[in-house]
């Protein structure tokens, strides 16, 4: 097309020239033989290339118009091929991704019973087996509450809103927290013992458990700090970790549906890249925002802004 456009335009611009030289060698015979008088050659002359300069003014403006075009067109096609690409890399990453997922603790879960059936073993033993199994189960059970809020909040998510102690309903969640992960230490900062706020239970009962779950899983143990305050007519909501971060370019792209940081073929996390995503879209619906910080020295703070 670009080849094209070029043509065109030298083969425009040569037969604008061809006809004024034309024109131009027309009224020199006739001045020669005296058919028109000079001071009508003198016009027609300043006539022919007035109307020359405007033809070819005409054919650089379309061509730089059809240029213009051309780009644009390209362009908007480029990035809808990348878009696609992009599209598509997330989608194979979630089929990744959720085929280790659910094939992962069901193997685990699989092994118990197995071991369970074929091998007596003392109490100590099968207590220890169940709590493995079971934490299998509730991380398989998560997976798809994950998998099913997600379809809910693209399709039709009915919200029930109901006022709520955000302190209690937010400490539930974290010792829950604190009875499954032993070895990490959970500070709570709530600015007051009642904090009252219109929400879905179901809905942010997933955002806090998610933003925790992640706080958990790139923590590397270091303490996570939650915080609770209402000012001004908001309630902000902190969770704060001292692991390994989030970069600038992952920060502009955490919160899409399916996408996760690396290549899910090399990554080591577990997750399905709906977590972050299921939380951004509760967190709209409750007229909020969020956003995410570098924690000193080092983590990451997630931080929930609502509107009462």
């Amino acid at each position: 097309m670009l080849i094209a456009l070029v043509w065109w335009s030298i083969l425009l611009s040569e037969k604008n020239e061809e006809v004024y030289n034309a024109k131009f060698a027309l009224l020199d015979t006739k001045l020669k033989h005296e058919e028109i008088s000079g001071e009508v050659f003198q016009s027609s002359i300043l006539e022919l290339q007035n109307t020359y300069e405007a033809q070819r003014k005409m054919i650089m403006g379309e061509a730089i118009v059809f240029g213009l075009l051309l780009f644009i067109g390209l362009n908007l096609l480029h990035n809808a091929f990348g878009k696609e690409l992009e599209a598509n890399n997330k989608v194979k990453n979630f089929l990744l991704s959720i085929t280790h997922e659910l094939k992962s603790p069901l193997s685990t879960i699989n092994l118990v019973l197995e071991t369970f059936k074929k091998r007596k073993l003392e109490h100590e033993k099968v207590i220890e087996l169940s709590d493995m199994a079971l934490s299998e189960s509730h991380r398989l059970e998560k997976l798809i509450n994950d998998i099913l809020m997600s379809f809910k909040l693209n399709k039709s998510y009915t919200y029930n809103y109901e006022d709520t102690n955000l302190v209690e309903f937010v400490n539930n969640i974290v010792q829950k927290f604190v009875k499954a992960n032993p070895g990490i230490e959970f500070n709570e900062d709530y600015s007051s013992p009642n904090i009252t706020l219109s929400i879905d239970r179901e809905a942010f009962y997933s955002l806090v458990n998610n933003l925790l779950e992640n706080a958990v899983k790139y923590g590397e143990k270091s303490p996570i700090e939650i915080s609770l305050e209402e000012s001004s007519g908001q309630v902000q909501i902190q969770i704060a970790d001292g692991g390994i971060g989030i970069s600038d370019v992952d920060k502009e792209n955490i919160f899409d549906q399916f996408y996760r940081v690396g290549n899910e073929e090399t990554r080591r996390t577990k997750g399905t890249g709906l977590g972050l995503f299921i939380v951004k879209r509760i967190v709209e619906s409750h007229n909020g925002s969020i956003r995410v910080e570098n924690n000193q020295p080092k983590g990451t703070v997630f931080i929930v802004t609502l509107k009462k």
